[in-house]
């Protein structure tokens, strides 16, 4: 963990220690659950490290439902953390807000309003003042606990797109393949999403979609560098638009990112 002086106003020589890190969220998947899928593929290798073919498949079939869930709930936490940046900035006004996102806002309100009760108890009447930020809160926690399939698009049901335009109004697989300059990534992790619900209902991906260790290795190292800059992403719009940041972007996450993508931060 890095840490860096900051002077504590301009007239003052007294220094404070900030911490320097990227998300929570992603601290967690990067640090712990990168590990622990990868150790399972280590596992799966070592119990076949002797002649004949390898079995106990079932271990890489499980690092991959790890590695899918841990992927989901670092979309859903990122989002929550980015909520809570956005909730506890009193400087924050709602004009200051993605004009995408105060129309979401807005409409959401109205969808809700029930019309048999007090008016100032309906949701839009949080829309003045500050209330917006716990209506915003509010929306990101009705949208989360039947969200179970962390694809970026999906015919049916929610979706990532869907997730990250509760807190940022834009939609995030456009601006990951623009960052990544990687058209049809997501096409590519929604798909290793898809293995994820084979092997969940079967339990067993067919002998065409088969895992190896080197196959787990790069859908995490995918995942990881997704993650790694869907956060510079957040950071970057939070700069942009409302004039702070939720977190830093620190080595960890440019070490994950493609040189292209280095280049861009």
């Amino acid at each position: 963990m890095k840490m860096r002086p900051t002077l504590g106003c301009a007239n003052s020589r007294q220094i404070y220690w900030s911490y320097e890190l990227p998300s929570s969220a992603f601290n967690v998947f990067n640090n712990k659950k990168r590990a622990e899928v990868l150790e399972i593929a280590q596992v799966f290798e070592d119990i076949n490290n002797r002649p004949g073919p390898n079995t106990k498949y079932s271990l890489l079939n499980g690092a991959l439902v790890l590695l899918v869930s841990s992927w989901e709930v670092y979309c859903e936490d990122v989002c929550k953390q980015a909520a809570a940046s956005i909730h506890g900035r009193a400087s924050l006004t709602f004009a200051n807000l993605d004009e995408k996102l105060r129309k979401d806002l807005i409409q959401y309100a109205g969808s809700q309003y029930k019309g048999n009760q007090d008016p100032l108890l309906e949701k839009v009447a949080l829309l003045p003042d500050g209330g917006w930020r716990q209506l915003l809160v509010d929306r990101l926690a009705e949208y989360t606990p039947d969200f179970n399939t962390p694809k970026f698009t999906r015919q049916r049901g929610k979706d990532l797109n869907g997730l990250f335009r509760q807190v940022l109004g834009i939609k995030i697989s456009t601006a990951l393949e623009s960052f990544l300059e990687d058209q049809g990534l997501c096409a590519r992790l929604d798909g290793v999403v898809t293995l994820r619900g084979e092997i969940a209902h079967t339990g067993d991906a067919q002998a065409g979609n088969r895992l190896t260790c080197a196959l787990l290795r790069l859908h995490t190292a995918s995942f990881i560098e997704a993650a790694a800059a869907i956060d510079v992403i957040i950071h970057r719009e939070f700069r942009t638009k409302l004039g702070f940041a939720p977190w830093q972007i620190t080595q960890p996450i440019r070490n994950t990112l493609r040189p292209i993508a280095q280049n861009k931060i």
